[in-house]
Parts: C-alpha cells; structure tokens; sequence
C-alpha cells in the first residue's frame, strides 16, 4: 500500500471516486463526472491537497483536504467499494497525521445520514463539535 501525492493528472481519476462518494452517501449533488472533474482541476490548483492510496497499482482510496490555518479541513475521504473493511481509511489517517497533519487539529463534515463513516470517525477519535441544519 501506497501513498502519494495527487496531480493535474489524477483529476479525472478523482472525479470517478468522488462521483461513487456522492452516491454511496446519499448527498444530493447532481454533477456529473465532467463537472466534478473541473471543479477537481480547479480545486488542485486551488488550496486543496489530494493523497492517493494505491494498492496493487490500484487507487483504492483518495482523500482531499485544505490548510486553513487554524486546522485542516478534510473535505472527503473515499474508500472505493472493493477495498472496504480492509484498515485503509485508518491507515491514510494514521499516514496523514504522522507525515502532513502534525501542527493543527482537523475539521470534517459528514451527512447526518451517513452512520457507518459517523461511526468510523467517532471510533478513530472525531468528536461532533458543530451540528449543522437546513431546511
């Protein structure tokens, strides 16, 4: 198992996986791979960072987060479907917070509905600090 730095060539790759993200989640964004693949591009070459996990010379898993001064964002983290229930998620986080989030404590958000990765996150150490409604 790998990890490594995401670029302008990964762009299309990461739309693919963020597109099963939005699916296997429920959340209602209606963009189209191409779409996430632009705002991928834009978000690149923007303030975010992607790490890979590659695993057997397969992407399994991304995540994508920012620097915002006072703690990281972590805006998604994707296991793809066949590389579930196999410790990568912990491994990545594990990788993260001993190479890239050593200085700042890290933010994320999850959909209410989501209980297996509010469940993860809480058995990792997250705890909610924010309820967030709309209507």
């Amino acid at each position: 198992m790998n990890i490594i730095l995401a670029n302008h060539t990964h762009t299309a790759l990461l739309a693919g996986l963020n597109k099963r993200l939005i699916e296997d989640e429920g959340h209602p964004n209606p963009m189209t791979i191409p779409q996430l693949a632009e705002r991928m591009a834009d978000w690149l070459q923007g303030e975010y960072y992607a790490y890979l996990v590659d695993v057997d010379e397969e992407i399994a898993a991304y995540c994508l987060y920012r620097d915002d001064e006072t703690h990281y964002y972590l805006r998604q983290l994707y296991i793809d479907r066949p590389y579930r229930r196999q410790g990568i998620a912990t491994h990545l986080l594990d990788w993260m917070y001993a190479n890239i989030w050593i200085d700042k404590r890290v933010r994320l958000d999850v959909l209410a509905n989501n209980n297996t990765a509010i469940a993860f996150y809480e058995h990792y150490g997250f705890k909610t600090c924010c309820l967030q409604m709309e209507k």
